[in-house]
């Protein structure tokens, strides 16, 4: 841990990822308290709104990974960075203007903008990793860039939280709302409130918190150091093979190899953040508490991914040690089932909620360090986009289940919960009887080789 600490390029890298973190949050949070019920945007989507904001970050991912991915193995890992930061910049521009303006559609457009950014962003930060520091450390820096990131989720979900207290303040006070204020609305608002005082200044400052964020962010870009493409030959394909052609490429060359196990037990992890993450903003009539509250409990979810995390990555003593999945799948199913019998209690909640998240530290970083060291330089960037959609694909599953179970089932927000431990009860089983012990026989044969060269199709 102690190299890490001296090595500049990866302090660049956490602080910029922390960065564009908090500023996906902020928006994202802000967003999702407006179209929750009671919310000032609640009458566009209706009954689960979440669910829509949720489906528009994340449709990016399933559409334009792939394609995204093959710019992180042509060019340096270093000029992407700097192309997502300056993307960052000038989306925060147009976050500015969407909230100044209180217009929903454009609102949305930045949602989906920010899906993109984060789409192209998401390879090469997991992929330049083993560009940055050494083999022996890798399990070290994801655990570390982790909890960074996760501290940074922190904040930006509570700021987002802060950010549409006051904006729904100042919204209403400059008579943004429509004319004829919706039933769903005016069961929200009192006269008081839709007559109050709020001036214009907190319909710009959430979008000028992201714009300086992300100012700070391509200036770290700048920092990183110097690297050199990894497949420079490779030909950027602009038609169905580049978008689609290039996953399933992808999936057919790890086929019969742990590189495929890892992307399943991922892909399957995500349905749970999928479910909890909507969940969360549900207790916020649940509980009867504000949106701040509402919103700090993704803050003590994340906090606890990002210790369990780096306990991982201290405790694996510079080696990959796969059995600490099998410790997260059973933790979060404990986790999640005991909070669908909790009693309504907000720090009954919370507490649950950070013993679920540390156990998905656990969880999330071997597989993650998995992905970086049984992939080549070549190929790296395309398997961890193939691997991005797999996991949005599942993160969209777990929006649609949480969809099933608020609106087509009818159950409470504790109850929804059974569906994440249910997630960690399956894949357990799987994880135990067959991947873990190939993981680890994997990592052995990796170990006999030089580090990161064992190819997809060597397994």
């Amino acid at each position: 841990m102690a190299s890490l600490m001296g090595n500049k390029g990866f302090a660049s890298l956490n602080v910029l990822q922390a960065f564009g973190a908090a500023n996906d949050n902020i928006f994202k949070q802000l967003v999702i308290m407006a179209v929750t019920t009671g919310g000032i945007w609640s009458y566009q989507f209706g009954l689960n709104g979440e669910f829509y904001i949720s489906l528009f970050f994340s449709a990016p991912f399933i559409l334009l990974a792939g394609f995204l991915g093959q710019f992180s193995d042509k060019y340096s890992k270093r000029s992407v960075v700097i192309v997502v930061k300056l993307w960052e910049v000038l989306l925060a521009i147009c976050c500015i203007a969407a909230l100044y303006a209180g217009n929903f559609e454009f609102v949305i457009f930045c949602v989906m903008l920010l899906g993109i950014q984060s789409t192209l962003f998401s390879p090469t930060k997991l992929g330049i990793i083993p560009e940055l520091v050494p083999h022996e450390e890798i399990s070290n820096a994801n655990g570390l860039l982790g909890m960074v990131s996760n501290v940074a989720i922190i904040l930006g979900t509570v700021v987002g939280g802060f950010f549409y207290d006051q904006y729904e303040k100042s919204y209403v006070a400059q008579g943004m709302l429509p004319q004829e204020i919706p039933a769903v609305l005016s069961e929200v608002f009192t006269p008081e409130q839709v007559s109050g005082e709020g001036g214009v200044t907190w319909l710009i400052a959430p979008g000028l918190c992201i714009l300086l964020l992300a100012c700070i962010g391509l200036k770290c870009a700048m920092r990183l150091p110097k690297l050199q493409p990894k497949n420079p030959q490779l030909k950027i394909n602009f038609g169905y093979h580049g978008f689609f052609g290039v996953n399933v490429a992808m999936i057919r060359q790890a086929f019969g190899t742990p590189l495929l196990a890892v992307t399943a037990a991922y892909g399957a992890f995500f349905i749970i953040p999928g479910i909890a993450l909507l969940n969360m903003a549900t207790y916020k009539d649940y509980l009867g508490i504000d949106a701040f509250l509402a919103s700090t409990q993704g803050a003590f979810l994340a906090l606890a991914i990002g210790v369990g995390g780096v306990v991982v990555g201290k405790r694996s003593r510079g080696r990959l040690r796969p059995r600490f999945i099998l410790t997260g799948s059973l933790g979060m199913t404990a986790a999640f089932s005991l909070l669908a019998i909790a009693p309504p209690n907000y720090w009954v909640t919370v507490s649950l909620l950070a013993a679920g998240g540390f156990f998905a530290g656990f969880y999330m970083i071997p597989l993650q360090s998995l992905l970086q060291v049984l992939t080549t330089d070549k190929d790296r960037g395309r398997f961890i986009a193939m691997n991005t959609v797999t996991t949005m694909i599942g993160f969209v599953g777990g929006n649609w289940l949480f969809n099933l179970g608020k609106g087509t089932l009818g159950l409470s927000p504790p109850t929804i919960y059974l569906f994440c431990a249910a997630v960690g009860a399956v894949v357990f089983f799987p994880l135990w009887l067959r991947w873990v012990p190939w993981f680890e026989r994997a990592i052995a044969e990796a170990d006999e080789s030089e580090p990161t060269s064992l190819t997809i199709n060597d397994q």
